[in-house]
């Protein structure tokens, strides 16, 4: 076991993380699925995305864009996460 954290772990690691990162935004996003697959039940099975849509159904603007605005904030540092990780393997590939 020991050998695989030393040499496979090294070798992967940026893809790893480059993958979770890929994840997270993926997870962040969905909406369709968790809506129809998880039969869409309040408080048990919600994400961000599906409060947005509660909210703004209820009429609750304010706390509706409270919401996408954290949402958005996530997004945009998803992104810059993945940039630098981006810029960093490369780096490391030189």
């Amino acid at each position: 076991m020991d050998h695989v954290l030393r040499i496979t772990l090294p070798k992967i690691r940026w893809g790893l993380l480059y993958g979770v990162i890929l994840c997270n935004a993926r997870v962040m996003g969905e909406f369709g699925a968790v809506s129809v697959v998880s039969g869409h039940i309040r408080g048990v099975t919600n994400t961000m995305p599906l409060q947005v849509e509660i909210l703004y159904n209820e009429y609750d603007f304010v706390a509706a864009f409270a919401v996408a605005s954290l949402l958005a904030i996530l997004a945009i540092l998803t992104l810059i996460a993945k940039t630098l990780v981006e810029w960093r393997s490369r780096s490391a590939i030189r």
